[in-house]
C-alpha cells in the first residue's frame, strides 16, 4: 500500500470529515435527503432485507411509496411490507421493538470483553395514531437490551481467542461463529454481501473471536472458487489458519484484464469509505481495473466529487503493474438513463440532470450532450444498469415506458448509440434475472443495426453500505474482461480494447469465442455464403447452458453440469448474409456468484459479406418504435424549465430516427 499522504490528501480528508458529520447528524440516509419518500429509519431497516425478497415485493413497495400523500396509509403499508420482508430468524445485530416487546435473534449472539454487540434497534409505534418507525444504534455489553421498559436477552458473554488469517495474496475473508455472529479485525469496514455473509479484505491479519468453533471462508473475485474451513479456537490462545481460494482461471496470463466500470466509494449508507478501504477491496478481489464514480442521488450533492476532481486523469496511488484504479463519473438522469464515464481529463460541465431537488431539475440537456462532452475529454462511455424489468410480448418495449417513469431505465441508449456516442453496454451487474434478459434483448437489437457496442459490466457496488443486498457486495463481483492484445495494463490500453469490442462480461465464468480463427471484436470479410466453425470455451463453475447466438436468437446450445470446471461448445454456422455472432453462458444460483444467477456474454464477432455489414430493417424498426414511445413519455412527464429545452431533446431523437430510417430503406447506416 502506498503512503497515507498520497491516498488521503487534505481535500479528501476534509470531504470524508464532512461525510462523517452527515452520518452522525442524519444516520443511514446521510446526504441523500430522502425523507419525503422514505423515512431515514425505514431506509436503514430495508438494508436488512434480503435483496431477493425486496425484488419480489417491488411492485407493492412502489404502490406504497406512491400512496405516501395519504396521511399514514403509505407509511403504514411500507413499514408492514419491510417488516414482513425481514429474514427469519432476524440477523445478528437487528432488533425490532413494538408494543408486544422486542424481537432479536435467538439464541442471542456472543459478546466478548471489549467487543460489545452492536444493535440497530427499530421501534414500531402505532399507539398515538399513524404507524411510525424510529431507529437507533446501541452497543450491548451486558446480557440485556432494554427498550420502552421491555427487556430481552440480547448477548451472551464468552471468553475470547485470537484468529490469524494468512493467504497467498490479499483476499476476501468471512469469519462467523457457531451462532452466526460475524467477526472483523480492527480498522476494516464491516460489510455483508448478497448472500448475507460478512466480509473484509486483507492478508496475514489477526482478530479476536469467541472461544469455540469458528467457520472461515476465503474468496478472491471471479477467477477463484471460495474455500471454507472450521477451526476450534481456544480461550487465550492464537490459532493460525493458512488458506487460499482455488484458482479457476488466470485471465491476465491469457492477456485479459477484468474491470468494474461502476463502483461508488461513498453513496449514503451507514459507513464512510476512505481510499485505503477502496484499495484494500480492489486488491483483495484481484480486480485489475476499478472505475470509482462521483455521482449524485436525488439532490445536488455529488458524492466523492472532491476526490474525483483532485485525482482526475491520474492513476490512483495504489495502482501497480496488475492493478489500476481511476476516478470517473456516473452521469445520472432518471428519465433518460445513467451512463458511466471512464478516464476524463477534466471535470464535466454538469454531473446530472432531472432531479427536482437538485440544482439541475430539468431533463436537459439531452444525455447525448453530456456523453459527447465526456468523449471529448477522453472518456469511454457505457450505459449502466440499462433495464430492470421484463419486456412485453414478442420483445415489446412498452413496459420500459409505463408505470413509474423516473426509474433510471436506459431510455436514451437507443438514441445515443445510433449517434455514435456510446462505447459499451453493461450486460451484467445489479440486474435481476428479468432485467438481464431484457438488457440482452435490447443489446441484440442494437447489434442487429450494426452498432458496435462492447459488452461490459458495472456492479453499482456502494462501498459505504454495510448491509444492502447486491449493493453492498465487494467491487468486481461482476466484471468485464478486455483483451489488451499483449499491451501492458493501463487505463488507456483497457479503453482501447473496449473501443475495439474485445471484451466479455461475466459474474463468474470465463467465456471465450472463436469464429473460424477470429475472436471477439474481429470482423470476418466474406465474398459470399459460407459455413463457419464456431467454438465457445467456458471455465469456472456454475455454467448450465452454453449458447451461440446471432441476430435471430440461439443458433446452437449445450447443457452442462454446473459443477464442471470446463466446458466447450463446437458448431458450424451457415452464413447467408451479414451478421454478428456472440456467446452466452447461463446458470442458476451459485454460492460463488454474488448475484441471483450465473451469467456471461461476449461482445460479437462481426461477419461482413460482399462489402456489406449487418444492418437489419426489423431491428431498426424495433428501435424506431422505442424512440416513438420515448418521445411520448418525454412529452408527458419531462421537466423543462426554459423555452427550447424540449425541442433540443426531440431534435436528438430525430437525428437517431434518420439513422434507423436509413437502415430500413437501404440496409446500411
Amino acid at each position: 500500500m502506498c503512503c497515507e499522504e498520497d491516498l488521503m490528501p487534505p481535500v479528501v480528508k476534509d470531504m470524508l470529515a464532512k461525510y462523517q458529520g452527515l452520518l452522525v447528524q442524519r444516520g443511514h440516509d446521510w446526504g441523500n435527503d430522502r425523507e419525503r419518500t422514505l423515512s431515514k429509519a425505514l431506509s436503514a431497516l430495508m438494508s436488512w432485507c434480503p435483496q431477493t425478497q425486496l425484488l419480489s415485493i417491488k411492485g407493492e413497495l412502489y404502490t406504497a411509496i406512491n400512496q405516501r400523500e395519504t396521511p399514514g396509509e403509505g407509511v403504514r403499508a411500507l413499514i408492514d411490507l419491510v417488516v414482513r420482508a425481514l429474514p427469519n430468524p432476524l440477523p445478528t445485530g437487528l432488533a425490532i421493538a413494538d408494543r408486544d416487546g422486542i424481537r432479536v435473534r435467538t439464541p442471542p449472539p456472543f459478546a466478548t470483553a471489549g467487543q460489545p454487540v452492536r444493535y440497530q434497534v427499530f421501534t414500531v409505534d402505532g399507539s398515538g395514531g399513524p404507524l411510525t418507525l424510529s431507529g437507533a444504534t446501541v452497543e450491548v455489553d451486558d446480557p440485556e437490551l432494554v427498550v420502552n421498559g421491555y427487556r430481552v436477552r440480547a448477548a451472551e458473554s464468552v471468553e475470547t481467542g485470537t484468529l490469524r488469517l494468512v493467504s497467498d495474496a490479499p483476499s476476501r475473508w468471512s469469519v462467523v461463529d457457531q451462532r452466526g455472529g460475524a467477526w472483523f479485525p480492527n480498522g476494516v469496514l464491516r460489510k455483508y454481501d448478497y448472500h448475507g455473509h460478512p466480509f473484509f479484505h486483507g492478508n496475514d491479519i489477526s482478530l479476536g473471536v469467541p472461544a469455540g468453533t469458528t467457520r472461515i471462508r476465503v474468496a478472491r473475485g471471479c477467477e477463484f472458487q471460495q474455500v471454507s474451513r472450521q477451526v476450534d479456537v481456544q480461550a487465550g490462545t492464537e490459532a493460525t489458519v493458512t488458506l487460499s481460494p482455488t484458482r479457476l482461471y488466470d485471465a491476465a496470463a491469457r492477456g485479459w484484464y477484468g474491470g468494474d466500470l461502476h463502483v461508488h466509494m461513498n453513496y449514503s449508507g451507514d459507513l464512510v469509505c476512505a481510499p485505503p478501504d477502496a484499495a484494500r477491496m480492489q486488491q483483495g478481489e484481484g480486480l485489475h481495473v476499478m472505475n470509482l464514480l462521483a455521482a449524485n442521488w436525488h439532490t445536488a450533492l455529488v458524492y466523492d466529487r472532491e476526490a474525483f476532481e483532485h485525482f482526475i486523469g491520474r492513476d490512483l496511488p495504489w495502482t501497480s503493474d496488475d492493478t489500476v484504479a481511476r476516478w470517473g463519473v456516473e452521469y445520472r438522469n432518471d428519465l433518460l438513463g445513467h451512463f458511466a464515464a471512464l478516464n476524463l481529463s477534466a471535470p464535466p460541465t454538469r454531473y446530472q440532470s432531472g432531479h427536482r431537488r437538485s440544482d439541475e431539475p430539468q431533463d436537459w440537456p439531452p444525455n447525448a450532450v453530456a456523453a459527447a462532452e465526456c468523449r471529448d475529454l477522453g472518456a469511454t462511455v457505457g450505459y449502466t444498469h440499462p433495464l430492470s424489468k421484463p419486456l412485453g410480448v414478442n420483445g415489446s418495449s412498452e413496459p420500459v415506458f409505463s408505470g413509474f417513469a423516473h426509474n433510471s431505465q436506459a431510455r436514451e441508449l437507443v438514441v445515443d448509440a445510433a449517434l455514435g456516442l456510446v462505447d459499451s453496454v453493461d450486460l451484467t451487474g445489479n440486474h435481476n434475472e428479468s432485467g438481464t434478459e431484457a438488457t440482452q434483448y435490447l443489446y441484440h437489437r442494437l447489434l442487429g443495426c450494426g452498432l458496435r457496442l462492447a459488452a461490459t459490466a458495472g456492479t453499482d457496488t456502494m462501498l459505504s453500505q454495510s448491509c444492502y443486498g447486491i449493493y453492498s457486495n465487494p467491487p468486481g463481483w461482476a466484471r468485464a474482461y478486455a483483451n489488451l492484445g499483449g499491451a501492458p495494463l493501463s487505463i488507456e490500453s483497457w479503453q482501447d480494447a473496449v473501443r475495439a469490442g474485445k471484451t466479455f462480461a461475466t459474474n463468474g465464468p470465463w467465456l471465450e469465442l472463436d469464429v473460424d480463427g477470429h475472436g471477439v471484436g474481429d470482423t470476418i470479410a466474406l465474398d459470399g455464403p459460407a459455413r463457419l466453425p464456431v467454438t465457445v470455451s467456458v471455465a469456472g463453475v456454475g455454467a448450465e447452458q452454453v449458447e451461440i447466438v446471432g441476430p435471430d436468437g440461439v443458433i446452437a446450445t449445450r447443457t452442462v453440469s454446473p459443477h464442471r470446471r470446463e466446458a466447450r461448445l463446437d458448431a458450424f454456422v451457415e452464413v447467408t448474409g451479414p451478421m454478428w455472432l456472440a456467446a452466452v453462458v447461463r446458470g442458476g444460483h451459485h454460492p460463488d456468484v454474488l448475484g441471483p444467477n450465473v451469467y456471461a456474454h461476449t461482445s460479437p464477432v462481426w461477419v461482413d459479406m460482399a462489402g456489406q455489414s449487418v444492418a437489419r430493417g426489423e431491428d431498426a424498426a424495433w428501435c424506431l418504435d422505442w424512440i416513438d414511445r420515448f418521445e411520448r413519455l418525454i412529452r408527458d412527464v419531462g421537466t423543462f424549465t426554459e423555452p427550447g429545452q424540449l425541442e433540443d431533446l426531440l431534435g436528438v431523437l430525430d437525428q437517431a430516427r434518420a439513422i434507423y430510417d436509413k437502415i430500413i430503406q437501404n440496409g446500411s447506416r
